[in-house]
């Protein structure tokens, strides 16, 4: 059976990340797929590769943002931003929210997501980097984000759309704890390719891997 959740597959020890029987496989829309995307099954990657580091001071780094607010984030510009408009709507209250929105556990976690003064700050765990900053409106039911900016290296179009599906995956399965693809750049060809790229990015909160523009994604409940 296709099993969506995130808990269905650790089997396989994280030194066999490049053996073939990790099985790697596409599945289409349709039956025993019930997102109605064309999706790359990574799990037997990124659910149990293990994430390590060298560098006591990305270590020290990782452990003393456990603890931070996120408030120092507030006034953060971008050095050759890009700002894309959005209109990405999530189910909400219309309270105003302000604070930590999400806090990686882990090093297998890749994420740290705080808002302050209606944007939200997307921040590399790691690093304290910030990738992408979104600037949310509230309605009485909705939560809705107009705009994201993020560092240009490429500006393009594609680029851009890599930016808006990250932030909608990163909202929908790290806050709203659903399951769903991730959008992938095209020129990532090989399965290790693929999920390499996926676990670098989101570590073990992704499961699945797309071409695919996933803003209409079909949306399952996690089981965490």
């Amino acid at each position: 059976m296709f099993s969506l959740f995130r808990k269905a597959i650790r089997t396989m020890p994280a030194d066999q990340s490049n053996d073939p029987s990790l099985n790697f496989k596409w599945y289409d829309p349709g039956d025993g797929n019930p997102l109605n995307k064309r999706i790359l099954d990574i799990r037997p990657y990124t659910q149990y590769m293990i994430s390590t580091t060298n560098d006591w001071k990305t270590a020290e780094r990782f452990i003393t943002n456990r603890k931070i607010t996120g408030e120092e984030y507030k006034g953060f510009e971008f050095k050759g931003a890009i700002s894309v408009n959005a209109q990405l709507t999530y189910p909400h209250n219309g309270k105003r929210l302000e604070g930590i929105c999400y806090k990686a556990s882990e090093m297998e976690d890749k994420w740290d997501i705080y808002i302050w003064d209606d944007i939200i700050y997307f921040v590399r765990s790691w690093t304290s980097v910030v990738a992408y900053k979104a600037f949310v409106n509230y309605s009485d039911d909705k939560l809705i984000i107009h705009k994201v900016e993020f560092e240009t290296r490429d500006d393009n179009e594609s680029e851009s759309l890599i930016a808006i599906n990250n932030v909608h995956f990163l909202i929908s399965t790290l806050a709203g704890k659903t399951v769903m693809p991730h959008t992938i750049p095209g020129h990532l060809k090989t399965y290790e390719e693929i999920a390499r790229y996926s676990f670098s990015l989101f570590g073990r909160n992704c499961w699945y891997a797309t071409y695919e523009d996933i803003l209409d994604t079909t949306i399952t409940p996690s089981e965490k």
